[in-house]
């Protein structure tokens, strides 16, 4: 539960679509908060005339008043200009952050909605706010209160201290598969652009590996869906035994994985595609009878090519191993 003082904290959630107001609502109920609902900007400038809010969530692209704009306009008047506002959006172009913080947002949340962060983010910007009430009216008490005033200034400090580390771990986790625990493919995508300067500035070649689980749907389809995921897992786990700190595993989709190795030839990828055909192709799993095995394609980006060049490179020789009966390690032609 969230922590209330004398009485619930009131929110104020502002989206276009009825869905994602539902979903709110009913995260903060169950919190204890006191939630109200606006469909557009208007309505809520008009809500905050007559209800005082401790906190507001607002989504950015909403038609006529978008999200940037309401914040400003609450920004300009005192008051709401106190009061905390969380952006909920599905975009997340740099610029549009930006302009977000710069009207005035303390923080940002990506749709769709991670219950756990919505709630944690949420209960931090509350709990800030309510120790700023609280020292507000602390200023006003006697001498004898001063002490008072600095413990909650203290605490304060440690709740803003709490919230930067719990925005490091809901960062880091927003970047990786809740299944595998390794990198997502839009976390992928920064790691990849960030080896391409590299290797670009260098001129190294970076290795390439696409990897799929073979036949993987019967697997889900004979033991379900709970033995699939363990099955995932495990893969996961041995294959990251055989990479190198600096490689980059992630979980590309379904069952496909990536496998980019800075510093890395065609030799050198397709030695260690090798490696991991034969790993998983030589093991048995106890939760199911059948022999898993792995089909990967093999592709090297050099130094100025396009990564989606590369990639299409990679999955063109996974398909044309798969086609080739399976259980093998193509590279890709023309490299």
């Amino acid at each position: 539960m969230i922590p209330v003082a004398n009485q619930p904290f009131r929110v104020l959630v502002v989206d276009d679509e009825p869905i994602n107001l539902q979903i709110a609502a009913v995260m903060l109920e169950k919190e204890g908060v006191q939630a109200a609902y606006a469909l557009s900007g208007v309505e809520a400038l008009d809500r905050v005339q007559a209800v005082d809010f401790d906190l507001f969530l607002v989504d950015i692209m909403m038609p006529g008043m978008d999200g940037i704009e309401l914040c400003r306009l609450l920004q300009e008047n005192p008051r709401t200009r106190d009061i905390p506002l969380i952006f909920l959006t599905a975009i997340s172009r740099r610029e549009v952050v930006v302009q977000a913080f710069e009207a005035g947002a303390v923080d940002f949340i990506s749709k769709p909605f991670f219950g756990p962060e919505l709630v944690q983010r949420v209960r931090a910007h509350l709990r800030i706010r309510d120790l700023q009430k609280r020292l507000e009216a602390s200023v006003n008490e006697t001498s004898l209160q001063i002490l008072k005033s600095v413990e909650v200034e203290e605490e304060l400090r440690s709740s803003q201290s709490q919230l930067a580390e719990a925005n490091k771990v809901l960062e880091n986790w927003a970047h990786r598969d809740p299944l595998t625990g390794l990198w997502n493919r839009r976390k992928a995508w920064d790691l990849m652009h960030y080896e391409a300067d590299r290797s670009d500035r260098y001129g190294r070649p970076t290795g390439v590996i696409m990897i799929d689980l073979d036949l993987f749907k019967q697997v889900n389809d004979t033991y379900g869906h709970d033995v699939g995921d363990r099955m995932l897992v495990e893969v996961t786990g041995r294959l990251a035994e055989l990479v190198r700190k600096q490689d980059i595993l992630v979980r590309w989709g379904g069952e496909e994985f990536l496998v980019v190795l800075p510093e890395t030839d065609q030799p050198g990828a397709e030695q260690l595609a090798e490696k991991m055909r034969s790993e998983i192709a030589g093991q048995r799993f106890e939760f199911a009878a059948e022999q898993l095995t792995l089909s990967l394609g093999i592709a090297v980006r050099m130094p100025g090519q396009d990564w989606d060049q590369v990639i299409k490179r990679a999955d063109d020789a996974l398909y044309l191993a798969k086609e080739s009966g399976r259980n093998r390690a193509i590279a890709a032609a023309g490299l």
